[in-house]
């Protein structure tokens, strides 16, 4: 084996150390970002600070009277979709764990876009999300359909602010934590405090949707930053790119 001499060993690891490094402050930067977020969703979502414009009075709300539960099945052409904590509602094939469904998809839920679904058993933990997409789900999961009083998005948020993680917990049954589920009629029950004004709800989703593209894209500029050392050491590393000494 070939190795350079030690001035220019020492100017390689020099190289991939500045890539380390930028590497290091992308990931501090996307964790100040989403630790802002954080922040944001607390301060939004409460009402403790308000969007510029917006001043009407928020009320509290039963969750059955912002959602029906949707309870469509018998659609076994639609595509398979799944729930996860990280990403919300996926495609099935997005998912990177084996399909155990069986191949009888006449007992799947149908889910439109806008619906909300979460997993019954996992709610109390804050699996839940909004869907892009037509599909069907796992009977596993509990399918929310929205009324003219909510904006889908705005209650996705709310739905993982620690607070009203706590509520789904409290309301979930079972003995312990592998069996507790949150069914609709427990579900409908609790009490949160939204916006009337569901152009406020929108607003303020706004807000936090635009976080979440800023924190999305700081994460694809990672993977572009660590595919570059990846290529540059592979470069480095065989002579193939020499650097000056």
């Amino acid at each position: 084996m070939q190795l350079p001499g030690i001035k220019e060993q020492g100017k390689i690891i020099e190289t991939i150390n500045s890539w380390d490094k930028a590497i290091e402050l992308k990931v501090k930067l996307i964790e100040q970002k989403k630790e802002q977020k954080k922040g944001l969703m607390q301060k939004l979502l409460t009402g403790k600070v308000r969007i510029p414009g917006f001043n009407g009075e928020w009320v509290e709300s039963r969750l059955g009277d912002l959602f029906k539960e949707r309870k469509e099945v018998a659609f076994n052409e639609l595509e398979l979709l799944a729930i996860t904590s990280q990403k919300g509602i996926v495609r099935r094939t997005e998912v990177e764990i084996k399909d155990n469904s069986s191949e009888d998809k006449s007992k799947y839920k149908r889910i439109m876009p806008l619906d909300i679904g979460y997993n019954t058993m996992r709610m109390w933990q804050g699996v839940s999300g909004v869907s892009k997409y037509e599909g069907i789900v796992s009977p596993a999961y509990t399918i929310l359909k929205p009324t003219k009083r909510v904006d889908s998005i705005f209650m996705s948020f709310l739905f993982k602010l620690p607070h009203t993680v706590n509520l789904f917990r409290r309301y979930s049954q079972g003995l312990v934590d592998d069996t507790l589920n949150l069914k609709y009629e427990k579900f409908k029950v609790i009490k949160v405090l939204v916006p009337q004004d569901v152009s406020e709800q929108k607003a303020i989703a706004g807000v936090l949707l635009s976080l979440d593209n800023q924190i999305e894209l700081m994460g694809i500029e990672l993977e572009y930053i660590k595919q570059q050392k990846k290529g540059l050491m592979q470069l480095l590393l065989t002579g193939k790119v020499r650097v000056k000494v």
